[in-house]
């Protein structure tokens, strides 16, 4: 696979992240605190769409494949921080907030490397 290829891949899912975390989810506001909140996963579906839009490059199954994988894995991430800040009283006032946040987008971009491992195996 051409190198240039799989930095477009790459360039492409943090493009669709940027959007789907900073413009698209402040159109639709979610409290996450509930795993089965239905507004949250608007958002969750957001970013599975998104996957899935980049991932037409390498074929239907495989944007099917990692649409759900980021659906569910932005889900769990983005819960998990929820009750974390929630837990502690955490505020964008605070340092640990900031940690967490970080924390919370190092996981989000670990997951689209786990991408194009994934791609690269193919």
């Amino acid at each position: 696979m051409e190198l240039v290829t799989l930095a477009t891949f790459a360039f492409l899912l943090t493009i669709k992240h940027t959007i789907c975390d900073l413009a698209i989810q402040r159109l639709f506001p979610a409290d996450k605190k509930f795993y089965f909140n239905p507004p949250a996963h608007t958002h969750y579906f957001h970013h599975g769409f998104g996957s899935f839009l980049v991932g037409l490059m390498f074929g239907v199954p495989f944007a099917v494949a990692i649409g759900v994988i980021d659906y569910f894995a932005h889900w769990h991430i983005d819960y998990a921080k929820t009750l974390i800040k929630n837990h502690y009283g955490l505020t964008t006032d605070d340092h640990a907030f900031w940690v967490l946040q970080s924390i919370d987008q190092a996981l989000h971009f670990a997951t689209y490397y786990l991408f194009l491992l994934i791609v690269i195996s193919l």
